[in-house]
């Protein structure tokens, strides 16, 4: 009797263990999304650490991306990447790394995408895969009134220097206004290229973006003025690993979702007070 009862004693125990080896953990998933329901599946994912969404910004581009007062990373391209992840079903990270080399990071696997304000041009879509643009940039041209060598539009650029940030779609721009008397100097920073019209002698004129300009001239109480029209607009794209089209496809979806359901003009207005996506 005690024998039988034992015996089924085991049999009832083995059964509850392969129930609960069926049933697994009852919580959310590992790289899955509980948002709406409407999470990319993140198992399908090929990201450089699983679970989570890596993407890399310089830090340096207030407001689209720099750190606080606590060394955070905050602003405008965090925020958005912070609700693609969510929308991916990852854990977001932000990576800070120096723009002149970014692209060489993410092609070495570094991280999973760049979403720090990059221009799409051909040059870079023959390294990388570029999602549909999430932002548009406006260069425009900043001068030290007191000492702007009566620069009022980039007609008057032949034979100046004129400061950039380094790897930035400006500087090639910039060198073909200065012609072959000029100069393009590249700097680290657009907050530090702004600070070098201080100092009459040093560089004539910064072209960089308007957002990023006004910001570091109000905040830094520069002696620096945005002059003339726009000299051309960016569309700023994403770019992730070439061929790895899943990801690629759920980042346009999660921006798209974004767009429709009013989440990207939420932020654009946040952090600009107008719809990145407009050129008005």
């Amino acid at each position: 009797m005690r024998k039988g009862l034992v015996g089924m004693i085991s049999m009832m125990l083995t059964f509850s263990l392969l129930l609960a080896g069926c049933g697994g953990n009852q919580g959310e998933t590992p790289g899955t999304n509980a948002v709406d329901g409407k999470g990319a599946d993140a198992s399908k994912l090929k990201t450089v650490q699983e679970g989570k969404f890596m993407f890399a910004l310089s830090g340096m581009a207030k407001p689209y991306n720099y750190t606080d007062g606590d060394n955070k990373l905050i602003g405008f391209d965090v925020d958005v990447a912070m609700e693609i992840s969510k929308r991916l079903g990852l854990e977001g990270v932000a990576v800070q790394t120096p723009w002149g080399s970014i692209l060489q990071g993410l092609n070495a696997g570094k991280y999973d995408a760049i979403i720090g304000g990059m221009s799409i041009t051909e040059e870079r879509q023959k390294q990388v895969d570029f999602s549909k643009p999430y932002l548009l940039q406006q260069a425009v041209m900043f001068v030290n009134e007191k000492n702007s060598s009566g620069i009022k539009s980039k007609d008057d650029l032949k034979g100046k220097t004129v400061g950039v940030v380094t790897a930035s779609t400006y500087k090639d721009f910039a060198l073909e206004l200065v012609g072959q008397d000029g100069k393009v100097k590249e700097y680290e920073t657009d907050l530090f290229a702004l600070q070098e019209l201080k100092n009459e002698g040093r560089i004539d004129v910064v072209i960089t973006d308007l957002g990023v300009g006004m910001d570091a001239v109000k905040n830094g109480k520069l002696p620096a003025i945005a002059i003339g029209d726009p000299l051309f607009v960016d569309e700023c794209g994403i770019p992730v690993q070439k061929g790895n089209q899943e990801l690629l496809d759920a980042i346009n979806k999660a921006l798209d979702e974004m767009k429709e359901d009013g989440t990207y003009l939420e932020i654009s207005k946040k952090w600009f007070n107008k719809d990145m996506l407009s050129k008005s």
